[in-house]
């Protein structure tokens, strides 16, 4: 007898959650174009914001954690070997200069 009572039971659920309005989605918190990116201008800041912003936005680099001038320089060198950055050398080294300045661990 129990067997045949729950399957009963459930039914208004069912059809109670078939029979709703769809909900519209929440509106977004923010929006991408409220959120803005001010790096410092300072030498390097227009190599750091051409290449970098090319493969991801300019807040990614403002999120991150002051780090040594060797870390930036490994990371640096990640996104030109690992990920493909055609940055050259000579830009790549004006680049961590330029992060290092702002970012860089005191």
């Amino acid at each position: 007898m129990k067997k045949t009572i729950l399957p009963l039971l459930l039914l208004p659920l069912l059809w109670f959650a078939c029979n709703q309005e769809p909900t519209q989605a929440p509106a977004p918190i923010t929006k991408l174009e409220d959120v803005t990116t001010v790096l410092p201008d300072s030498a390097g800041a227009d190599l750091c914001r051409a290449n970098c912003a090319v493969c991801h936005s300019l807040r990614y680099i403002q999120m991150q954690p002051d780090f040594p001038v060797k870390t930036w320089e490994k990371i640096v060198d990640k996104m030109r070997h690992t990920y493909g950055a055609s940055i050259s050398d000579s830009t790549a080294k004006i680049i961590v200069a330029y992060l290092g300045k702002i970012k860089g661990k005191k």
